[in-house]
């Protein structure tokens, strides 16, 4: 389904019914629409997956967008919920979709009842504006060998879990299933979508010391899910905003990576629906 926003068209995935809405934006969601944040409907949420304006099934930006990525993505759902006629609803994203949500929780918090960030930073203003793994991506787009190399890595990333569930052989099925098509949409993604530089996160913000300060202005509960095994988003990112933010509580899993969604399944569904049956 469809959804004109903001000069954009958008597409999304409806799950569940309800006044009680949860709504998640991201590059893509899982493959099999299995897992975060679809099995929240099972919890009795009203959810909607939005995927971002530049990417897959939404319009395509052919122009870099600068600093403003981010706020552009963020006014998107604000302004998908407005022609929901949803009035609040909780937010949750995973990395650059968690980075959405800060920006939400700072232009738009009067529409959200809270927000949950899984591996979601916001990150440290050292190493740039821009984080390496994201420079790697954008240098790819024009080399061939470089994309085999990001394809054949995003097959890895769905064989490591086949691998970490070997002894529950739905689940091994599952991720070996996930870890074709992901090499398959790796290879068949457009140079535009692979060029697309949105910094980090509040990038607007130079140092560290203009982060804390802008994230105390948040009032709404926050919820920080993260791995300690990370190597995008070190655990370190997610532990200094709980000094700063006055309604937050962080989560972190020793064993669990980036992908956490997919480490811890079924505790990432329950610790949402906890958190979320507060706030409703």
């Amino acid at each position: 389904m469809y959804q004109e926003v903001n000069g954009a068209k958008l597409y999304y995935r409806e799950y569940g019914s309800g006044e009680k809405y949860i709504l998640s934006a991201q590059m893509g969601f899982d493959l099999d629409e299995k897992g975060w944040p679809m099995d929240l409907a099972e919890e009795g949420y009203h959810v909607y997956t939005i995927q971002i304006r530049g990417y897959g099934k939404s319009s395509h930006v052919l122009e870099d967008l600068g600093p403003d990525w981010y706020n552009i993505w963020a006014d998107d759902v604000y302004e998908f919920a407005r022609r929901k006629g949803i009035e609040k609803f909780l937010y949750t994203g995973q990395s650059h979709g968690a980075g959405i949500g800060w920006h939400l929780a700072l232009r738009h918090p009067e529409v959200l009842v809270g927000f949950v960030a899984l591996v979601g930073g916001p990150h440290s203003r050292k190493g740039g504006e821009t984080s390496p793994g994201r420079l790697e991506t954008i240098k790819s787009a024009g080399d061939p060998v470089a994309r085999q190399k990001r394809a054949e890595q995003a097959r890895s990333n769905f064989l490591y879990f086949a691998n970490k569930f070997a002894d529950n052989p739905e689940l091994k099925r599952e991720f070996e299933g996930k870890a074709e098509k992901a090499y398959l949409e790796e290879l068949n993604r457009t140079e535009e979508e692979i060029r697309i530089n949105p910094r980090k996160p509040l990038s607007y913000l130079k140092t560290d010391e203009e982060v804390y300060q802008e994230l105390a202005k948040i009032q709404i509960p926050v919820l920080m899910i993260n791995g300690y095994q990370d190597d995008v988003v070190p655990v370190t990112d997610s532990l200094w905003p709980i000094k700063v933010i006055k309604n937050s509580k962080c989560i972190i899993y020793h064993d669990a990576g980036h992908g956490i969604h997919y480490d811890y399944r079924d505790d990432i569904r329950r610790e949402i629906a906890l958190f979320a049956s507060d706030l409703f």
